[in-house]
């Protein structure tokens, strides 16, 4: 079996650079090099077992979602790994902040699909 490949949409990238930032900002280099290395971790975790999620039951998106820290890592499965499709703050409008974003999500995801097939 090959091992799960994880997949970061641009807003992933962009999410985990902010946080670093932010972090770097209030709590220093070292806190905020390990913090991000802590989100990496439950991406790579998701990425081998995509069933530790919770479906985001009575939602109109079927990402799922597990907490890393004080973030919610929002994801997809997909045939070979997952899509991780942002990293979301536990205390913001999850619902919306997604909601707002779909079609882009869903066609960067489908992108990747794409890609996969080549």
């Amino acid at each position: 079996m090959s091992k799960p490949v994880l997949y970061l949409t641009r807003q992933a990238l962009r999410m985990l650079l902010d946080i670093h930032t932010r972090s770097i900002k209030q709590w220093g280099e070292a806190t905020a090099d390990r913090y991000v290395a802590d989100l990496y971790a439950v991406m790579n975790k998701v990425a081998a077992e995509p069933s530790l999620g919770n479906l985001r039951k009575q939602r109109s998106l079927p990402f799922l979602m597990v907490p890393a820290g004080k973030h919610f890592v929002v994801y997809d499965c997909i045939k070979t790994g997952v899509v991780v499709v942002t990293l979301l703050h536990q205390q913001r409008d999850i619902e919306h902040i997604i909601a707002d974003m779909e079609p882009k999500f869903l066609a960067e995801i489908e992108a990747i699909k794409k890609t996969m097939k080549t």
